[in-house]
C-alpha cells in the first residue's frame, strides 16, 4: 500500500507508526477517521493479524464506518466497536469470575428504574421532588467515575441497587464498563488474556473519554503500551456527560515516551474561518498548541452583525439565507443555524413558519412540541374551553393530585359539557382527590378571572406557573429542569411579543396560532434548513453556518460565568461551531432581547472580542432593514406631542428598542394613562 499517495506528511507519520503509544491531535476537518483506518490497513499489510487489533469509538455509526473503510482498504475484518460493546463482549466471556452468569440481561433505563423503585420502597423512601431520578443520576455518575457515592443515603441505595441487579443476573448500561474494569482489577489472569489477545488498541475521540473508559484502556494496554489515541482537546465539549479533558492532556504522563503528532491541515474550511477560530481557542490554557490551516484559499471574511434586537437578528439571518439560497443556489440543507441552548430556536421557528421555509430541528424537537410548552398551553385551553378533556387530563396531575384513570372517567361522565363544573360536584372521591380537584378548580378560576378582565396573556401564563408550582414540578427531572425552565420563560417572552403585535386579539387567537405552529404543514419538507444546538453539530459541516446569540449569559452560558474550566469549555464549544463552516460563517448578537420573561439589554460575548477584526466583515442594521415589509416609522423624541387614533393626545416619555423594534412609552393626557406602543404598529402622528 502506497500511503504517500493518500496522506499528507503528518498523516503519513501517524499512519506508519507501529509500536508504542501515540497521540494524534487531530484538528477539526483534518481527516482523523482516515488516519485510524489507514494505520490499521498499514498494520495488516505488515502482517499483523486482524484479530490482534481492536478499534474503539463512541457510536455504532462511527464503528460501522470504520469497519467498512478498513475492509475496503485491506479486505480484512477487524473488531471495531463502541466502548460499551467491547465491555459487553468481555463480560459475556468472563463475568462468571464476578459471580454472575454469562447469560446476564442488560437492563434498559425503564427496567433499571423499576429496580431502583423497589430499592426506595424497601427503604421506605417516597419519590418526592425527583428523588428517584436524582439517585439514578448519582449511581450513574459513581460508576462512570469508578467510585462509590460519598453521600451515605445514596451509597446505601447504590449498594442495594447493585445487589438486586446481581440477584436478577442483570447489568445496567453503566455496568458494561464499570464491571469490566472491576473484573480486570480483581482478576489479573483474565486481564492478561485480553492483553495478549489485543496487541494494538486504537481509540477515536479520546478527548471524550470518562474515568471508566480511561481505566479500561490503561488496563488493556498496560503490557504492551500500544495505544494509538486520536482526538482534539479543543473539541472537548461533553464534560456534562462525564468526559474528562485531562485524559487527553495527560496522555504523555500516562504513557511515557509517547509520540505526539499534530494534524493541522484542514480540508473543510477557508483560512479566514480557520485563523479566526485559531485566535479564539488560543485564549484557552488547557490545550495542546496547534494551528489549523487550509489550502482552500483565503475565502470570504466572517460576517458579523451586532443587531439592535433579537427580531433584527432573525431578519438578518433570513436575509443572508435567502441570498445564499436563491442567488447562489446553495441548498437550504447545506445551511445551519447554531444556538447555544434549545429555547433560542423559538424566534427562528416563528419566522421560518411565517416565511414557509422548510426546516428541521436536529437532535431536538420543535419549540411548540416540547412537553413544558404543551403543558402550559393545555392549561390555558382548559381555562378558556372547559370541555377539552385531553388538555384537562394532561394537566390535572400537575402537581400530583391522585386523579387516576377511574377518577378521570368519572369526571368525564359527569361533565355534561363542562369539566370544571363536574369537578365541583359530589363525585364521591377520596379526601386527597377531592382536595386536589378543589385546588385545580381554584387555579382555573383564577386564570379565568384574568381572561374576563382582559389581562395580558403573559400574566395568565405566569399565574399558571405559580399556581401549578411548575418550576418545582420540573425539578423532578433534574437533568432537564434548567433547560425546560428556559423554554417556559421563552413562552412568556413569546406571549409579550405576540401581545405587542396583536393588541386587539385575545387568548383564543393566541392559542389558535400556537396550535398551528405545533402542527406545521409537512408537505414542503424537501431540502430543509437545519437548526440545532452546537453540541448536536459535532462532526458535521455546512456551506453556510450561523452562530447566533453571541452574548454574555447566553454564550458563554450564564452557568459558566466565574468558572475558568466552564468558560474554557464554552470557548471550545464556540470553536467547534465556527469550524463546522466550509465557506460562509456568520456570527450574530443582539443589543436587546426578550430573555427569561423580560426585555433585557445584552452585552456582546467576550468571544467576539477574541477574534481579530481583520477576519470580520461587519454588517449593520441599515444593510438589511429593507427586508422588513412594514413602512419605516417616524422617529419621535422624548417630550414630543403626538396623536393616536384610539388614545388621543399624548407625550413621549421614553424611547427604546424591543424585540419588535422602536418602542415608545406615551402618557395620554385624556385619562393620564401611560401605554407602551411599538412604533411600526402605533403609527403615532406629531401633534
Amino acid at each position: 500500500m502506497q500511503l504517500k499517495e493518500h496522506l499528507n506528511p503528518q498523516q503519513l507519520k501517524a499512519a506508519e507508526h507501529i509500536e508504542g503509544p501515540m497521540l494524534v491531535i487531530a484538528g477539526a476537518g483534518s481527516g482523523k477517521t482516515r488516519i485510524v483506518t489507514y494505520r490499521i490497513a498499514h498494520l495488516i499489510s505488515l502482517g499483523v493479524p486482524a484479530s490482534e487489533i481492536v478499534a474503539v469509538t463512541f457510536t455504532n455509526k462511527a464503528a460501522d464506518e470504520m469497519k467498512q473503510r478498513i475492509h475496503k482498504l485491506s479486505g480484512a475484518a477487524i473488531l471495531a466497536c463502541t466502548f460499551h460493546s467491547l465491555g459487553a463482549r468481555i463480560l459475556r466471556e468472563s463475568i462468571t469470575a464476578l459471580g454472575y452468569k454469562s447469560h446476564f440481561a442488560i437492563f434498559d433505563e425503564e427496567d433499571s428504574d423499576k429496580v431502583l423503585k423497589e430499592c426506595l420502597e424497601e427503604k421506605q423512601l417516597k419519590d418526592e421532588k425527583g428523588l428517584q431520578k436524582s439517585f439514578r443520576i448519582g449511581i450513574s455518575h459513581a460508576k462512570n467515575n469508578m467510585q462509590e457515592p460519598e453521600d451515605p443515603l445514596l451509597n446505601d441505595i447504590y449498594n442495594l441497587y447493585q445487589q438486586k441487579l446481581k440477584t436478577y443476573n442483570a447489568l445496567d448500561f453503566d455496568d458494561l464498563l464499570f464491571l469490566t474494569v472491576k473484573l480486570f482489577q480483581q482478576e489479573p489472569e483474565i486481564l492478561l488474556r485480553y492483553q495478549k489477545q489485543w496487541n494494538f488498541i486504537l481509540v477515536d475521540e479520546y478527548q471524550d473519554t470518562n474515568q471508566a473508559q480511561y481505566n479500561l484502556l490503561k488496563l488493556l494496554s498496560a503490557r504492551h503500551q500500544n495505544v494509538f489515541a486520536v482526538g482534539d482537546p479543543d473539541q472537548s465539549i461533553y464534560s456534562w456527560r462525564g468526559a474528562n479533558i485531562n485524559n487527553i492532556l495527560n496522555f504523555e504522563r500516562d504513557y511515557p515516551g509517547a509520540q505526539i503528532v499534530n494534524l493541522e491541515q484542514n480540508y473543510r474550511s477557508t483560512n479566514h474561518i480557520l485563523k479566526a477560530a485559531n485566535s479564539l481557542i488560543e485564549n484557552n490554557e488547557s490545550r495542546y498548541e496547534k494551528n489549523l490551516w487550509s489550502d482552500r484559499g483565503t475565502g470570504e471574511k466572517i460576517g458579523f452583525c451586532l443587531c439592535e434586537s433579537d427580531r433584527d437578528e432573525v431578519n438578518f439571518v433570513l436575509e443572508r439565507i435567502y441570498s445564499h439560497h436563491f442567488k447562489e443556489n446553495i441548498p437550504l440543507s447545506s445551511c445551519v443555524i447554531f444556538y447555544r441552548t434549545h429555547f433560542q430556536s423559538r424566534v427562528f421557528e416563528d419566522a421560518l413558519l411565517k416565511e414557509k421555509l422548510p426546516y428541521i430541528i436536529v437532535g431536538g424537537i420543535s419549540f411548540y412540541m416540547r412537553r413544558e410548552i404543551k403543558d402550559l398551553l393545555a392549561l390555558l385551553r382548559v381555562a378558556y374551553e372547559g370541555n377539552d378533556f385531553l388538555s384537562f387530563s394532561r394537566t390535572i396531575n400537575i402537581p400530583k393530585r391522585g386523579i387516576g384513570p377511574a377518577a378521570l372517567a368519572k369526571i368525564r361522565l359527569h361533565s355534561n359539557g363542562d369539566l370544571i363544573q363536574a369537578c365541583k360536584s359530589d363525585l364521591k372521591m377520596s379526601v386527597r382527590q377531592a382536595e386536589g380537584l378543589k385546588s385545580y378548580v381554584a387555579m382555573i378560576e383564577a386564570i379565568r378571572h384574568l381572561i374576563h378582565t382582559g389581562a395580558p396573556i403573559h400574566e395568565m401564563i405566569e399565574l399558571a406557573i405559580e399556581r401549578m408550582h411548575y418550576y418545582d414540578y420540573l425539578q423532578e427531572d433534574p437533568e432537564t429542569a434548567d433547560e425546560r425552565q428556559e423554554n417556559v420563560e421563552e413562552l412568556i417572552s413569546k406571549a409579550i411579543e405576540w401581545e405587542e403585535e396583536n393588541p386587539e386579539a385575545g387568548l383564543a387567537a393566541f392559542l389558535e396560532e400556537l396550535f398551528l405552529k405545533s402542527n406545521p404543514d409537512q408537505t414542503h419538507q424537501a431540502d430543509p434548513l437545519r437548526l440545532m444546538t452546537i453540541h448536536n453539530g459535532k462532526g458535521l459541516e455546512f456551506d453556510v453556518t450561523f452562530l447566533v446569540g453571541l452574548e454574555e449569559e447566553i454564550f458563554p452560558h450564564v452557568n459558566a460565568l466565574g468558572n475558568i474550566e466552564a468558560l474554557e469549555e464554552e470557548r471550545r464549544l464556540c470553536y467547534v461551531g465556527m469550524t463546522r463552516a466550509k465557506n460562509h460563517l456568520y456570527l450574530t448578537a443582539a443589543k436587546s432581547r426578550f430573555l427569561w420573561g423580560s426585555l433585557r439589554s445584552m452585552q456582546p460575548s467576550r468571544f467576539l472580542s477574541e477574534i481579530p477584526q481583520e477576519h470580520l466583515k461587519k454588517y449593520h442594521t441599515e444593510s438589511f432593514s429593507t427586508y422588513e415589509l412594514d413602512e419605516a416609522p417616524t422617529t419621535h423624541q422624548i417630550g414630543d406631542l403626538v396623536f393616536h387614533k384610539d388614545f388621543g393626545k399624548g407625550i413621549i416619555q421614553r424611547v427604546y428598542n424591543t424585540s419588535l423594534g422602536l418602542t415608545y412609552d406615551v402618557l395620554f393626557t385624556e385619562n393620564e394613562e401611560t401605554r407602551s406602543l411599538v412604533a411600526k404598529y402605533a403609527k403615532l402622528a406629531k401633534f
